[in-house]
C-alpha cells in the first residue's frame, strides 16, 4: 500500500483560494469528490467532510460539521456541501471515520484552505482593462481577495493580474509584463462594504479589437474566456460571475470599426450573458481615457469623441449596462491609465457595482448632459442629470477647453463658461451659432483632466457629443 495516499484525498471540486459564486440565497453548494484508503483493519468506513472558518476550529453550521459523503465503488466518494454561506475564508477539512471510534482520532483528510463564497467578477478588454499602470502605488494583496489566474489555478490576488507565468490561456498572453492595474482596489471596496470574498478572473488581453469578444465575428477572445470560466468552477448551481468589468474600444476609434461597435459589443454581452445563464447580468464599462500620441489631428480627435459619445449611448441603450469615466486619470504613457488613475478607476467601478448590482445606497451615476440648447444666438444652455448636490467647477476648469462647440463656421471659440443653478452650465460664445451645431464634453483626443463635477461626491461629468437645439 502507498502510505502517501493513507486516509482521504481530494481530487477534484473546490479548490485552495477559489471563490464560488453565490446564489441569490446568499449561499453555495460545493462539490468535492476523490478516493480513500487505509492499511488499518475495520468493518466499516466512513468519508466525513465539515468546513470551519479558516481563522479558527468551529464550524460553519452544525449542518456542515462533519457531514457524510457518498461513498461509491472502487475506494471513491463524493459530496456536496449545501447551503455554504457567503463569507469566508473557509478550510474544507475530510477525514475517514471507522467504525465507532471517536470522530476527533479518525484516519487523516486532504484539506481545502483559504476558500470563500461571496461574488465573483469577470474582467474583460484590452491593455487598459489588463493594467498598464507604472507609477509606485500601495495596493497588495489582501486575504478575502483571489484570482483564477492565467495558470489554471486559484490564488490570492496581486498585481499583476494579467501575469502569465505557465499560461495555459495562450490566447491572451501579454507581449510585455503587465503591471498595476484598477481591479484589487474595486475588489477591496467591495469586499469591505460587502462582507464577503470578491474573486476575480482576469481575461483581457492589450490592443484587442472588439471583434476578438464579439462570437458573431473573430471571437477568439471570448472562446478564450469561456475557457477561463468553465476552468475557474465557480458556478454554485447558477450563474459562475456576478458581473463583468468591461474597459474597451482604443482599438476601435476608427471609423470603419467603430460603426459596427455598437454590434459588436452587443454581441459580447449577448453571448457572456447567455454563456454565464444570466439573462441580465450586470456589465460595468469605462469610457475611453485619453490618448497624447503623436499624429493627433483633427481626424484622431473626432474619432475619440465618437466613441466616447457611442459608448454613453450604449449604456442606456442597453440593459444593466452601467459606465463611468476615467478621462480626469493620468497616464503612465501615451495611452495606458498611471496607477493612482487606476485606483481612483477602481474605486469608481466598485460604486456603480455596489449601488446598480448590489442595491447599497450609494451614489454611482456620473453628471451626464441631458439636453444642450440655444438661449441666445452667443449662448449655449447645457443641462445635466445625476446631480445630487450641484455642478462645480470653479477655477479648474479652463473654458476652451472643457468644451467644445463646432457649427457650420466650424470651431466656435468659448469665451464664459457660468453656473446656472445646481445642474445647468451656460455656456458663452465669440459669435453667434451659424446653421447646426454641436457641443461636446471633454472633447479631443486628450480632454482636460479637470471637468465639471458633482459636488459631494467629486464625481465627473461623461464625456458627451450632441446636437445643439435651436433658440425657441
Amino acid at each position: 500500500m502507498d502510505d502517501a495516499r493513507e486516509g482521504v484525498i481530494i481530487e477534484g471540486g473546490a479548490a485552495d483560494w477559489q471563490v464560488v459564486q453565490q446564489r441569490s440565497d446568499g449561499s453555495a453548494s460545493i462539490e468535492l469528490r476523490g478516493s480513500w484508503s487505509t492499511g488499518e483493519p475495520h468493518r466499516t468506513a466512513r468519508v466525513i467532510v465539515r468546513v470551519v472558518r479558516e481563522n479558527g476550529l468551529d464550524a460553519v453550521t452544525a449542518a456542515l460539521d462533519w457531514a457524510p459523503a457518498e461513498m461509491e465503488r472502487g475506494g471513491r466518494w463524493s459530496a456536496t456541501l449545501p447551503d455554504v454561506p457567503a463569507g469566508g475564508l473557509y478550510r474544507i477539512e475530510t477525514a475517514l471515520h471507522l467504525d465507532e471510534s471517536p470522530i476527533e482520532w479518525a484516519v487523516r483528510g486532504d484539506m481545502i484552505h483559504h476558500l470563500g463564497v461571496g461574488d465573483v467578477w469577470l474582467i474583460a478588454g484590452q491593455s487598459n482593462a489588463v493594467g498598464y499602470g507604472k507609477t509606485p502605488v500601495e495596493d497588495g494583496p489582501e486575504l478575502g481577495i483571489s484570482m483564477f489566474a492565467a495558470d489554471g489555478r486559484w490564488k490570492l490576488a496581486t498585481h499583476p493580474l494579467g501575469d502569465s507565468t505557465r499560461t495555459i490561456y495562450p490566447a491572451n498572453r501579454e507581449r510585455a509584463n503587465a503591471s498595476h492595474s484598477p481591479w484589487l482596489a474595486f475588489a477591496r471596496r467591495l469586499r469591505s462594504a460587502l462582507g464577503y470574498p470578491i474573486g476575480l478572473i482576469p481575461t483581457a488581453l492589450g490592443g484587442s479589437p472588439a471583434s476578438a469578444w464579439d462570437p458573431g465575428a473573430d471571437g477568439a477572445l471570448f472562446r478564450n474566456m469561456a475557457d477561463y470560466l468553465r476552468d475557474s468552477g465557480s458556478a454554485s448551481g447558477g450563474s459562475p460571475v456576478r458581473g463583468a468589468l468591461w474597459y474597451q474600444g482604443e482599438s476601435d476609434v476608427a471609423d470603419e470599426a467603430r460603426a459596427v461597435y455598437r454590434r459588436r459589443f452587443g454581441g459580447f454581452v449577448r453571448e457572456l450573458r447567455r454563456l454565464t445563464r444570466n439573462r441580465s447580468l450586470p456589465v460595468i464599462t469605462v469610457q475611453l481615457n485619453r490618448y497624447n500620441g503623436e499624429g493627433l489631428d483633427s481626424a484622431v480627435h473626432e474619432r475619440w469623441e465618437a466613441m466616447r459619445e457611442l459608448q454613453r449611448r450604449i449604456s442606456h441603450e442597453m440593459t444593466n449596462v452601467m459606465i463611468l469615466p476615467a478621462f480626469d486619470s493620468g497616464l503612465s504613457d501615451v495611452i495606458h491609465n498611471d496607477s493612482h488613475g487606476n485606483l481612483v478607476i477602481g474605486e469608481r467601478a466598485a460604486s456603480v457595482a455596489l449601488g446598480a448590482v448590489s442595491g447599497r445606497d450609494v451614489e454611482w451615476r456620473f453628471p451626464e448632459c441631458r439636453s444642450a440648447h440655444a438661449t441666445a444666438p452667443d449662448r449655449i444652455a447645457l443641462e445635466f442629470d445625476n446631480v445630487t448636490g450641484r455642478l462645480n467647477y470653479e477655477s479648474r476648469v479652463a473654458t476652451d477647453a472643457a468644451f467644445a462647440v463646432r457649427d457650420r463656421g466650424g470651431l466656435v471659440p468659448i469665451v464664459g463658461c457660468e453656473l446656472d443653478g445646481p445642474a445647468t452650465i451656460v455656456l458663452a460664445l465669440a459669435r453667434p451659432l451659424q446653421g447646426s451645431a454641436t457641443v461636446t464634453g471633454a472633447p479631443t483626443a486628450n480632454p482636460p483632466h479637470a471637468v465639471p463635477f458633482c459636488i459631494p461626491g467629486f464625481r465627473p461629468m461623461l464625456g458627451f457629443r450632441m446636437k445643439v437645439t435651436a433658440q425657441s
